[in-house]
């Protein structure tokens, strides 16, 4: 089981995404997210694009389902 980087919340690999977050000495830094934190951290991406509210929600749910 992982640790979401971000809540701290344990789920396995089929619940969450592993993201590289940019380029270190030596590789990729990789942090694992559970689905929730995902899907928040793509909201905000899609809300910062103009998308509104209603319109990211059914983005997300055909990305990441629930």
């Amino acid at each position: 089981m992982n640790v979401c980087h971000d809540c701290q919340t344990g789920a396995d690999e089929t619940t969450g995404r592993w993201i590289i977050l940019g380029e270190k000495k030596g590789g990729f830094e990789w942090v694992f997210r559970c689905i929730r934190c995902v899907r928040d951290w793509r909201r905000g991406g899609l809300e910062r694009e103009g998308y509104s509210s209603k319109s990211a929600t059914a983005i997300l749910d055909k990305e990441y389902p629930r």
